[in-house]
């Protein structure tokens, strides 16, 4: 069945504002921020966003400390979250092999030449990547090897095939989060919450971009995004806000069309 209706691959970000995210334009999203800054509250509202928009976002979570995300497995199939070291290497090891299962697909679509996954309307795959410094900082130089490889297969292949990650961690700079560099470079969004010092902001941003200095309130703080045409500075912002009481309920109905087999091959020139 092809797709009939379609909502460009956006979402809201921001509560006063019209900052509308595309999310496989700019498909990996970091978020940092200090504990109570409001970072894990906007992870779930893009993650909640993402699985409801059409074509439905298929959601994949990494938790090693099994807060509200790994609480999620309980509406997700088997093999979407993970929280010990073996079923996060397991997760990330599935997720690539879908992702390999796509490319090789789309190489069989035809006239999908000089298209992206984007273009065919493809459901989008999202890795959730909750407290990122706290697992790698606990992996040996072996497994910190392999679990670097991964990351970066998902990040330089996935874009192209709809394949993304949302990072969740308290300190962005290479060192302390674990993330490699190659891979910092590959955020499309990035995103600050709470008040930070320069040294924090500049490790979060980089040193080239000009970052704010407002005081924020939890559930605030700013953002660089490159579809933007000022991509060069940040951009203050209010994330939308969650009702908690009524959070599960709304994962229940956005997590409606999580499948793996149906979700990987759909794509707009599927025969009618």
């Amino acid at each position: 069945m092809a797709i009939s209706f379609f909502n460009n691959y956006e979402i809201n970000l921001s509560e006063n504002s019209d900052l509308n995210w595309n999310y496989v334009k700019d498909i990996n999203a970091l978020i940092a921020g200090k504990r109570g800054s409001g970072k894990s509250f906007l992870g779930l509202m893009m993650t909640k966003s993402i699985a409801g928009n059409f074509p439905y976002g298929q959601i994949f979570i990494v938790d090693f400390k099994r807060s509200d995300f790994y609480r999620l497995s309980a509406l997700l199939p088997e093999r979407r979250v993970a929280s010990t070291k073996e079923e996060i290497f397991d997760l990330l090891e599935y997720y690539t092999k879908l992702m390999r299962q796509r490319i090789k697909f789309f190489e069989t679509i035809p006239n999908s030449f000089g298209k992206t996954a984007r273009d065919l309307k493809m459901p989008p795959f999202y890795l959730i990547y909750d407290e990122f410094g706290s697992f790698t900082s606990k992996l040996d130089t072996k497994e910190k090897k392999r679990h670097d490889s991964l990351i970066k297969d998902i990040v330089l292949l996935g874009r192209q095939f709809n394949f993304g990650l949302i990072a969740i961690m308290q300190q962005a700079s290479v060192g302390n989060s674990g993330l490699d560099s190659l891979v910092k470079e590959q955020f499309g969004l990035v995103v600050h919450m709470g008040n930070a010092t320069s040294s924090a902001l500049r490790q979060t941003f980089g040193e080239d971009i000009e970052h704010q200095k407002f005081r924020f309130k939890n559930g605030q703080g700013q953002l660089r995004l490159d579809s933007l045409s000022y991509s060069n500075m940040t951009r203050p912002f209010t994330a939308k806000k969650l009702y908690p009481h009524l959070l599960w309920k709304d994962f229940e109905t956005n997590f409606y069309d999580q499948n793996d087999e149906k979700a990987l091959f759909d794509h707009e020139l599927k025969e009618q």
